[in-house]
């Protein structure tokens, strides 16, 4: 069953993108064109010297755009709740 993202606002997502980052955040906006707005954001991404080692900074508010997203990820117990209703 797929939702409306527009559902998830308020809750918090991992979305993963086209470049292999990462972004943990809260759903603030969803704009017209499908582009996400998160804030208290964190991204993840490997270092590009040590491969096997991830680095993790804040970001804070972030856009990211409709084209760049690969995935999008919710925590299973918000997605059973929108499921329900």
């Amino acid at each position: 069953m797929d939702l409306p993202i527009q559902k998830y606002i308020g809750s918090a997502m991992r979305i993963k993108m086209v470049d292999d980052r990462v972004v943990d955040g809260v759903l603030t906006v969803v704009d017209p064109f499908g582009n996400l707005l998160l804030t208290n954001s964190y991204e993840n991404s490997r270092d590009k010297i040590k491969t096997t080692s991830i680095k993790r900074r804040e970001v804070g508010l972030v856009s990211i755009p409709r084209d760049r997203i690969l995935k999008v990820m919710v925590d299973e117990r918000q997605y059973n709740l929108w499921k329900a209703n």
